[in-house]
């Protein structure tokens, strides 16, 4: 796993102190800490907490007052009380009351009641269990699976944003040091090549030449300067600070990996991808749909019993005594005897659980291709910088000797300012090629799903090709 530590100090969102030299560690550690976008993503997550806090709730014990008042022909009925109720996972309802009720008979009588009246309901056959009845649950806490694995999803995504825009950063700083000083050389050509044409020992189209390759490199360093202005204001978004923070940044080392076999790549990646790992649970989520669904093919029963200890008199003695009682059970029946509605149910989700078992499919031959390619894209980038640096130096030795030559007049315009275009042509190759051998390993852990650690329950459970 790829560890990464914040080495700066930081406050609130926006009021960290700003570095005065920034290494790409700490630059990783300020934007996961301080990016807008992240946090805004981290509130996410809080909803999908109260969410899941509202889910459980229902199965918690309630308590509410049951009491009533009223008149009637100057005649006053009240009844005081309370009634708690609570549900269970198997979706058995239990409920208790206790009330005290003042009431007119049909004798005209005032009297009193005391009651404690305790309930039970148990559905069965299609409404029995904690499959139906823990499905509000189980959404609950897919759903903030999936928003947590979101979160760290863009965690990834913003270390690729911030080392790409870091490496563009160091590598536009060195190109326009280098446009510069090709800027110079250009110059100074140009001067020698119109002096030479002065005495007559080049032509007019020498010197147009070296003049246009001379605009040419003018226009090229004020483009990298452009671009360098626009990225320097990109890394300061993704690191949480105003657009016009500048920072002083330190070449990073190259990300050294040590690869793999091909299949014991993509078997990490397996392990650790947590788009993976959410395709797995869209699967398992739409199976259970379709038990769900098959439920409802049973008829709807729910058993009712209940037990009630009470009193009655003229006055609140007699009702306290609560020596009488009554109890009573029963069956309710609710089932609609045409299934079509039911049966569309089932054959939809019997759909979307086969349509989830094949993306399971599609997206393990998607990270395998992509395992594969991106540990061939990182081997090329490594390959191709050694091989640039070596072609700037060529360029370099050749560039020197050309322009040495056409000094002394034993050389001609054409292999000057040739030699000068592929010198420059090498560096900016050079410089390109470095950066992509970095950002090219940070893509690797990104393929792999290493990059940033994730909980073990929010990884994919055991699975392969």
């Amino acid at each position: 796993m790829l560890i990464l530590a914040f080495l700066g100090s930081e406050n609130a969102f926006g009021e960290a102190k700003i570095p005065e030299k920034l290494d790409l560690e700490t630059a990783l550690g300020l934007a996961l800490t301080q990016n807008r976008n992240l946090a805004r993503s981290a509130l996410s997550i809080r909803r999908g907490e109260v969410a899941l806090g509202g889910a459980r709730g229902m199965f918690s014990t309630f308590v509410k007052p049951d009491s009533t008042a009223g008149m009637s022909d100057g005649q006053d009925t009240w009844q005081v009380g309370l009634m708690g109720t609570r549900k269970f996972l198997p979706g058995t309802e239990f409920e208790m009351r206790g009330n005290v009720r003042r009431y007119i008979n049909d004798d005209d009588d005032n009297l009193q009641r005391a009651t404690l009246k305790c309930e039970l309901r148990q559905p069965l056959f299609r409404n029995f269990g904690s499959l139906i009845h823990g499905e509000p649950l189980r959404d609950a806490e897919s759903q903030l699976r999936e928003i947590t694995r979101g979160y760290i999803q863009q965690k990834a995504d913003l270390i690729i944003q911030v080392v790409r825009a870091y490496e563009n950063i160091i590598r536009l700083e060195a190109q326009i040091l280098s446009d510069e000083k090709y800027f110079e050389r250009m110059e100074k050509l140009y001067r020698l090549t119109k002096a030479r044409e002065r005495q007559g020992h080049t032509t007019r189209v020498d010197t147009l030449r070296v003049e246009l390759q001379r605009g040419q490199a003018q226009d090229r360093l004020e483009s990298s300067r452009e671009q360098l202005f626009s990225t320097q204001r990109e890394l300061s978004e993704l690191l949480g600070y105003p657009p016009a923070t500048s920072f002083t940044l330190e070449p990073p080392p190259r990300l050294e990996i040590e690869l793999p076999e091909v299949e014991e790549a993509v078997r990490i990646a397996l392990e650790n991808r947590l788009d993976y790992a959410q395709v797995i649970e869209n699967h398992q989520d739409s199976a259970r749909k379709v038990r769900i669904a098959r439920r409802g093919l049973l008829p709807e029963l729910k058993l009712v019993s209940s037990y009630e200890r009470y009193g009655e008199g003229a006055d609140s003695e007699d009702a306290w005594r609560m020596n009488e009682d009554a109890w009573f059970v029963g069956i309710a029946a609710d089932t609609d005897l045409n299934k079509v509605q039911q049966q569309t149910t089932l054959s939809q989700a019997g759909l979307n659980a086969q349509a989830a078992e094949e993306s399971i499919r599609i997206k393990e031959w998607t990270i395998a291709r992509e395992v594969q390619q991106q540990i061939a894209a990182y081997l090329r980038a490594r390959t191709e910088a050694g091989i640039a640096a070596r072609n700037e130096k060529l360029a370099e030795s050749r560039a020197r000797l050309a322009r040495r030559l056409f000094e002394i007049g034993r050389g001609d315009n054409f292999s000057a300012t040739d030699a000068e275009q592929a010198y420059f042509q090498a560096q900016t190759r050079r410089l390109a090629a470095r950066a992509e051998a970095s950002v090219s390993g940070y893509r690797l852990l990104y393929v792999l799903g290493t990059l940033v650690e994730a909980p073990s329950d929010l990884r994919p459970p055991g699975a392969g090709l």
